[in-house]
């Protein structure tokens, strides 16, 4: 049985999931799991072609990313899930050190690392992303959703709420950290993310969902109000930094 499950959620790319595929695959005590959306680009045909680099895929029409990633979390056979990208990439040692940190652990529901976003970056976008757990968690994300892994039975008792279509990831951090889920924060890079993705597209669409989703997870209460005007002024803040960048 593999103790790590890497699922690779995947949608008309193909270039990207090559690169993705090409560090994964091969990996002792890893699994690598596509669930490509139906795709229209020849990622359909290249995976078919390439079988034996994965060790289960799936190619169906979906309900989005989220949904994708519920579906490989339902197939995997680790007791560790971690979720990538189409084009993102481990650093050197990488998965190494992450197998040498679940291996040990008996405990935590899930573990953060630190993840590198490649340029271009959008403004007021940090190069590193350095997770935080802790009450910080309320009032941003302060988890980058490629440098966690998760155990499996921590987070498919939950799974992804594809009602939220760009921040989904932070909706099920946030509840896990609300039922005291226990996570290890770690001061070591794992990954470098490529630019763009619908969660930094910071429009006003965004800032909504946020707002939705923290009624969600909070109910009606005093932060879920507060909520209302901090959603609002960190959309503002992130217009500010994109006229100043001009």
């Amino acid at each position: 049985m593999p103790i790590l499950s890497v699922i690779v959620p995947s949608f008309n790319q193909l270039a990207g999931l090559k690169r993705t595929a090409d560090v994964f695959a091969g990996c002792s005590e890893v699994e690598l799991i596509v669930v490509d959306g139906d795709s229209t680009d020849g990622s359909k045909g290249w995976l078919l072609e390439n079988q034996r680099l994965f060790a289960k895929v799936i190619s169906a029409p979906d309900r989005g990313v989220y949904d994708s990633m519920n579906k490989g979390l339902e197939i995997a056979s680790g007791s560790w899930c971690w979720f990538v990208g189409t084009g993102d990439m481990p650093v050197d040692g990488a998965v190494d050190e992450v197998l040498a940190t679940v291996k040990m652990d008996t405990e935590s529901d899930l573990h953060a690392f630190n993840v590198r976003l490649l340029p271009p970056r959008e403004p007021g976008v940090p190069e590193f992303y350095k997770p935080v757990w802790g009450e910080s968690l309320k009032w941003r994300n302060t988890m980058h959703h490629q440098g966690v892994v998760y155990r499996k039975s921590s987070v498919k008792k939950l799974g992804y709420d594809i009602r939220f279509r760009v921040l989904a990831d932070y909706h099920l951090n946030l509840k896990l950290y609300m039922e005291s889920a226990k996570c290890i924060c770690h001061n070591t890079l794992i990954a470098e993310v490529e630019a763009g993705g619908v969660s930094r597209n910071f429009n006003r669409r965004l800032y909504a969902e946020e707002r939705m989703m923290k009624r969600n997870v909070f109910g009606l209460s005093a932060l879920t109000i507060a909520q209302e005007f901090t959603t609002r002024g960190k959309y503002l803040w992130k217009k500010f930094a994109a006229f100043r960048s001009k």
